[in-house]
């Protein structure tokens, strides 16, 4: 039973490719919610920021908004695997601190994890509807307790040289970061770390910093800060380039309406 449900801000799925081929799915990307993906079968190796990891039949990847991931599939071998993506204003106060700090690839063998999947296809067969979308959100919030609650994988680091640049972009996030402020605390060349940093992350640098500073100012937004209040705080110079940046990013205004 395979199945591909959109509500508002949700995406319930269960696919199938029985010849996997390169596509957008599988390419180098990010979302502005949360993602669950639940591997079947097939032979995929998965890679989010820079680490990487083989993917075993039950692994279960939990990905935070903003989080440049993507998978790279054996096209010999069909691949099977869950995918939901869900907005945090459903998810418990509780449960949701639990999954930013534990975000990563479970183990779930001794847990009900499995069998409650298998209740999407049963409720897919069964219902319709806002009943539908009712019962797999219930059946979510189960998931979400056991995986929390579950052995977290070790990742691989995919690429040395990244690791140090990384973790400067994420300390300095609210900062004004340019290629040439990295350069210097590093010393490399402008060359050598813009062809680095895409050979990592397959997005460019400057790209990759973007999206972490309109994420950063997003999240102060839902908050309750004014957006006017904080587009410097988040390393923009003036709040029209700010204004530009998320909405291109987003596809709407930043306001503490959202």
């Amino acid at each position: 039973m395979f199945f591909n449900y959109y509500f508002p801000n949700y995406n319930f799925a269960h696919k199938v490719d029985k010849q996997p081929e390169a596509n957008a799915e599988f390419a180098i990307h990010y979302h502005m919610i949360y993602e669950i993906l639940l591997f079947i079968s097939g032979n995929a190796q998965f890679i989010i920021e820079n680490k990487k990891l083989q993917l075993h039949p039950g692994d279960l990847l939990l990905i935070l908004p903003g989080q440049h991931h993507y998978i790279n599939v054996n096209p010999d071998t069909p691949y099977e695997r869950y995918v939901i993506k869900f907005p945090e204003y459903d998810i418990p106060k509780g449960l949701l601190s639990a999954i930013k700090k534990r975000a990563g690839c479970y183990t779930i063998g001794d847990t009900p994890v499995l069998d409650l999947f298998g209740r999407f296809d049963f409720h897919a067969k069964n219902y319709q509807g806002d009943d539908l979308c009712g019962l797999f959100k219930n059946v979510l919030c189960e998931i979400l307790y056991y995986s929390c609650n579950s052995k977290l994988y070790d990742f691989e680091i995919y690429n040395e040289n990244m690791i140090e640049v990384l973790n400067y972009i994420h300390e300095n996030i609210a900062k004004r970061i340019t290629i040439e402020d990295i350069c210097k605390h590093f010393h490399y060349s402008k060359s050598y770390i813009c062809k680095e940093f895409r050979q990592c992350m397959n997005v460019s640098i400057i790209q990759y910093v973007r999206t972490k500073k309109i994420l950063l100012a997003d999240s102060l937004i839902k908050d309750g800060a004014k957006p006017m209040a904080i587009f410097e705080q988040c390393g923009f110079s003036d709040y029209s380039t700010f204004f530009r940046a998320y909405k291109k990013l987003l596809g709407r205004a930043p306001s503490s309406d959202n």
